[in-house]
């Protein structure tokens, strides 16, 4: 019996002196906690959140426009969206837009943008939304390591057996590389991105390490 009170008794000394050690660090967790759920967002990080929504809205605009497109894009080894803004002044003119790179087969996201400058007539602010298609890894990679230029060069995609009609709609500019330009009228039957240059957005993809 005695032997028994004195185990009992040395558990308890125990609890109690652990159970100070146990709430201290549930009271840190929950604090730590508290913290990260209450940190401000960056800069960065509203214009990273503010740009999938937008590219994501775009994507879906290309869907509801032309249904097809949904299966290149899903069928597809990598996609980007930019959202574009040009305007015309004069004989100048010119646009700048964002967008992010997406590798379906990794998930990874890389943040991009696009910059343009052309000549010629007209007065106005024209928005756009452009959407690339990548049929393969090395088109993809080129594109968001080295940046890629639209020098006008491009070919109405037409049906094959691999993809079908899933393509209508968009041109091929590229060996392995699909554009649609969707503007507020739909659809656009030709390009007007001649001189744009697409490249990785350093700001915005800062703990981005792009190989």
């Amino acid at each position: 019996m005695k032997q028994t009170k004195k185990i009992t008794a040395s558990l308890l000394a125990a609890l109690a002196l652990t159970a100070p050690c146990f709430a201290t660090g549930a009271a840190a967790q929950s604090a730590s906690d508290k913290t990260a759920q209450t940190a401000p967002l960056t800069k960065e990080d509203r214009e990273r959140a503010e740009l999938r929504t937008k590219t994501y809205k775009a994507l879906l605009d290309l869907y509801k426009r032309k249904p097809q497109s949904r299966k290149a894009i899903q069928n597809a080894f990598g996609y980007a969206v930019f959202v574009d803004t040009s305007y015309s002044v004069g004989l100048l003119g010119g646009g700048h837009g964002r967008g992010r790179a997406i590798n379906q087969h990794s998930g990874r996201e890389v943040f991009m943008k696009m910059g343009e400058m052309k000549v010629g007539l007209g007065l106005g602010v024209r928005q756009s939304n452009i959407i690339f298609v990548f049929g393969n890894e090395d088109a993809f990679n080129s594109f968001i390591t080295k940046g890629w230029t639209f020098g006008g060069e491009a070919v109405a995609a037409a049906g094959d057996g691999v993809n079908g009609d899933a393509l209508e709609g968009s041109f091929q500019v590229a060996p392995g590389m699909w554009m649609y330009q969707v503007t507020t009228k739909g659809l656009a039957a030709d390009l007007t991105v001649k001189g744009t240059r697409f490249y990785v957005d350093k700001d915005l993809n800062v703990n981005t390490v792009v190989k």
